[in-house]
């Protein structure tokens, strides 16, 4: 039987790399986690990790279980030195220590009962493994015993293994010490000698202790070949939990609340005040909410307004939110209910590569590519795409991408700066200005609902075809 894991990876990277560089989450989060968030699963393992965040959010749930990390590092230690000596009677001492570990962390998470429906099938696995080795602690008893024997000298298991003098050695040397002292002598400290144990010496002590160390390997010849690895496969589970734990504790520091998402069961994102958290590169301290909200009736936005008004800002919040989410873990927010959606695409087109087709034709075929690859399940956002044409071409490729999107069902964010978006009907998100108490001036974004009239005129002046242009040029309305 297999061993039970802590996370139930999908097998398809749903989300892709670049998602995570346009959101800047690589300079966030670390590539095993990266690998983690952009496998996201349904709504029984969303459940199951929140669980388990919830547990590790409690410092007691913490403290248990970064112990039991802890004990895994030894365990897994141990096994590495094990494994790279090739001197005979150095590894017969370093198994005794992979047997010793492997007990201490069976143990270890066999009393992680309580921590959730994971932990808990960990549990019974683990206390069910060790008690497939009843003679374990009598064959480490005597293994100990015998090393006595052959051991006169200690054994360090730092990073290499030394032979050093023995301590009675030590003893006698402290015991000549003391009686110098009486006659007005002085002897300098005895150093110990270090020596890196060798095959030549590993050969003559083996040969010099024959029928110790032929007992030892004949003790341990019957755990040869366990499964050492299953145990050491929680620590990159592990690490993937205490990273986002790293992430809550530097909002808590800034008063930005957490929440576990009630998993939606038809297609909707809302989100109660909803924070940016790629701010923390920055070490901004004051960072503004948003409200998320998007259902089946309006899955799509175009989001107008200021330059610097929080625009990529809230793109960016609505995409990291949903993303941790999918991944099970607390979002950054105050209250969530999220439908599990099965991708997260992103466009932004400050990180282009282009070649020598020129910038439009690349965005247009990334556009394209995105575009091939979304369905229902997908939320993709774009961030002033097609802003390096000009503003007639431009603002047609957008209503163009718009309307595919639109076709497919797709839910998205795009920020643009073509305000005859607004003329189309299609839903507007804006930044407005607003005062807090101290006076600070700050954008956020909110649904638009009565603008769009005022912005059709805009767009008549601007192309000379309102009324008062069209009677200065002699021409009827």
């Amino acid at each position: 039987m297999k061993a039970p894991s802590l996370l139930q990876l999908s097998t398809v990277q749903n989300i892709p790399d670049t998602t995570f560089n346009d959101l800047q989450l690589r300079r966030l989060l670390n590539s095993k986690t990266i690998g983690i968030l952009s496998r996201p699963n349904g709504e029984k393992e969303i459940l199951a990790r929140q669980e388990l965040f919830a547990i590790m959010r409690t410092e007691e749930g913490f403290n248990r279980i970064k112990e039991s990390y802890n004990q895994l590092r030894d365990y897994e230690r141990s096994v590495r030195s094990w494994r790279t000596t090739s001197v005979l009677v150095e590894k017969a001492y370093l198994f005794a220590e992979v047997l010793t570990q492997y007990k201490n962390t069976c143990q270890m998470l066999g009393a992680l009962t309580d921590c959730g429906e994971r932990f808990a099938a960990i549990a019974a696995y683990w206390t069910d493994a060790l008690a497939q080795l009843p003679d374990l602690d009598e064959v480490l008893a005597k293994a100990k015993e015998l090393f006595a024997v052959i051991g006169n000298f200690n054994i360090s298991f730092s990073e290499k293994t030394f032979m050093t003098k023995d301590v009675v050695t030590k003893t006698v040397y402290s015991e000549i010490a003391s009686v110098a002292e009486t006659l007005g002598f002085t002897l300098p400290e005895m150093k110990s000698n270090r020596i890196r144990m060798t095959d030549t010496m590993s050969n003559a002590i083996a040969e010099l202790y024959d029928t110790e160390y032929t007992t030892v390997v004949s003790l341990f010849e019957p755990y040869q070949d366990m499964d050492f690895d299953s145990l050491a496969s929680y620590i990159p589970e592990l690490e993937f939990f205490f990273s986002i734990v790293e992430l809550c504790e530097k909002a808590d520091e800034l008063n930005i609340p957490t929440c576990y998402p009630t998993v939606a069961k038809d297609r909707k994102y809302l989100a109660k005040s909803a924070y940016d958290i790629s701010l923390f590169i920055k070490n901004e301290k004051r960072i503004v909410p948003n409200d998320t909200f998007f259902t089946s009736e309006e899955p799509f936005f175009f989001i107008t307004g200021a330059n610097g008004g929080g625009k990529t800002t809230y793109l960016r919040s609505s995409s990291i939110n949903l993303i941790l989410f999918l991944g099970g873990c607390p979002v950054f927010a105050k209250s969530a209910e999220i439908y599990p959606f099965r991708s997260v695409l992103t466009h932004f087109p400050a990180d282009e590569r282009f070649t020598s087709s020129g910038r439009l034709q690349e965005e247009k075929s990334r556009v394209d590519t995105l575009l091939y690859g979304c369905d229902q399940d997908t939320l993709i956002v774009f961030n002033e795409t097609y802003s390096g044409t000009d503003d007639q071409l431009g603002c047609q490729m957008t209503l163009e991408t718009a309307t595919t999107i639109k076709e497919k069902g797709t839910f998205g964010l795009f920020v643009t700066h073509f305000h005859e978006v607004r003329a189309g009907g299609w839903p507007i998100l804006n930044t407005v200005i607003e005062e807090n108490e101290n006076h600070e001036r700050t954008f956020r974004i909110v649904r638009d609902f009565g603008m769009v009239s005022s912005f059709a005129t805009d767009i008549l002046k601007k192309y000379k075809l309102d009324a008062l242009s069209l009677k200065e040029r002699g021409e009827t309305v």
